[in-house]
């Protein structure tokens, strides 16, 4: 490859993919490469567990019976009084989601909770994924609760919506993989498609995406913090025998 012009040899200008999809192309080889190498090996436990429970939520809609157990296990909405909300929160982020059909769902959930198992384990995942939905759903709520009158608020209706399916925890989970594995033009691509959303359709789901953004960003900066800390502590734990034997 030229350095000058970062032309592959006998390979003409005008053929060659910009910069920034080259680079986007590089780090989804980098994001997936692991992942994949595991699939082929039957190694993503979280990833096959987390769409059997979408595709078994999806299938119990079909009967009457069905529906009642699922809206009984995992409905909610800004309504829903908080302590249940937080007892369903596990059950309400692989329940079906308004306006996502289960395809959605299942790749979503499939695709970005495989590579996050891959890259950062099944507990970390899980947490990230838990932590975002939890959040993401507390701010709807308070988001509800401002009301229209309010820049941040939503329509008095909102409160009734159904605030479940797993896209908050797939966006937050994109966003820490992102951040974690130095992939920024990823980032920059998920980052506009979500302000593009919450711009054209500023609902509630639209909203959420944007914090679930900022909660993995924060994640990604608050893991290693975390990590420094307990280091730190534990450097002066072992140090402390030794300066009072002194």
């Amino acid at each position: 490859m030229s350095t000058a012009t970062g032309l592959l040899p006998g390979r003409h200008p005008g053929r060659l993919r910009p910069a920034w999809i080259t680079g986007i192309l590089a780090e989804l080889r980098l994001l997936t490469a692991e992942p994949l190498a595991r699939l082929r090996r039957g190694r993503l436990p979280l990833a096959f567990a987390s769409s059997a429970t979408v595709l078994i939520l999806w299938s119990l809609h079909f009967t009457s019976l069905g529906t009642y157990i699922v809206r009984l296990i995992s409905d909610v909405s800004a309504s829903t009084p908080f302590y249940l909300a937080v007892v369903r929160l596990p059950a309400s982020m692989y329940a079906p989601a308004p306006n996502l059909p289960v395809w959605g769902s299942l790749l979503q959930v499939f695709v970005v909770f495989g590579i996050a198992e891959a890259l950062i384990g099944w507990r970390r995942t899980l947490t990230v994924a838990l932590t975002a939905t939890f959040l993401c759903t507390l701010s709807g709520r308070i988001m509800c609760y401002l009301g229209p009158d309010s820049i941040i608020g939503l329509p008095w209706i909102s409160r009734y919506v159904s605030d479940t399916g797993p896209s908050a925890a797939v966006v937050a989970l994109v966003a820490y993989v992102c951040c974690v594995r130095h992939a920024p033009r990823t980032m920059t691509v998920l980052l506009t498609a979500m302000v593009t959303e919450v711009t054209l359709l500023p609902n509630l789901a639209g909203r959420e995406h944007v914090v679930a953004i900022a909660l993995g960003i924060l994640a990604a900066l608050a893991v290693p913090a975390v990590g420094r800390l307990r280091r730190a502590s534990r450097k002066a734990v072992s140090a402390e025998p030794g300066a009072r034997h002194g």
